[in-house]
């Protein structure tokens, strides 16, 4: 005689559910890894060439900005929206190319009228990732603070655009 057993049985339905369970629990993080940083440098082989490309590229990443450039050891030109004042700001750890650093350097570049209610609603933190937009349209990465409300910004709009200033 021959045990019948349906895909549709408790049986055969508790065996899948070990069974995903045991695969679900088999993906461990292996945390930190030891060593020197794997960010931050070139990769072997490049030419004379693409490593000065490399080198130019790392100089402007580093690059702070500011609204006007009136904030010291800054450029000119944040703005209108932006994330943070420089792309290294977001990419530092364990070096600069990296990923987020363990505190929130959003905290204190926004403006604290736009800082606060996105740390109401859990969006940001001081200890948290450094957040940014996407939109599932495109998948770009899109801004989330404006200028408007940082001490560099200037009162009158007409100063960002100087070739429309009335006389």
């Amino acid at each position: 005689m021959y045990l019948k057993v349906s895909i549709h049985s408790p049986i055969h339905k508790a065996f899948g559910f070990l069974m995903f369970a045991v695969l679900a629990t088999a993906q461990t993080d292996p945390g930190v890894r030891a060593g020197a940083p794997g960010a931050g440098g070139t990769i072997q082989g490049l030419t004379t060439n693409q490593v000065k490309f490399f080198t130019s590229g790392q100089n402007a990443f580093q690059e702070v900005a500011s609204v006007s450039g009136t904030v010291p050891d800054t450029e000119k030109g944040l703005g209108p929206r932006f994330n943070l004042d420089s792309c290294a700001g977001c990419h530092k750890s364990p070096a600069i190319g990296g990923s987020s650093p363990a505190s929130n350097p959003q905290m204190s570049v926004a403006p604290l009228s736009q800082v606060t209610p996105l740390q109401v609603l859990n969006i940001i933190s001081a200890n948290g990732p450094i957040r940014e937009v996407r939109f599932a349209s495109d998948g770009g990465v899109h801004d989330l603070f404006t200028i408007m409300g940082r001490p560099d910004t200037p009162s009158r709009p007409a100063e960002f655009f100087p070739s429309r200033r009335q006389n």
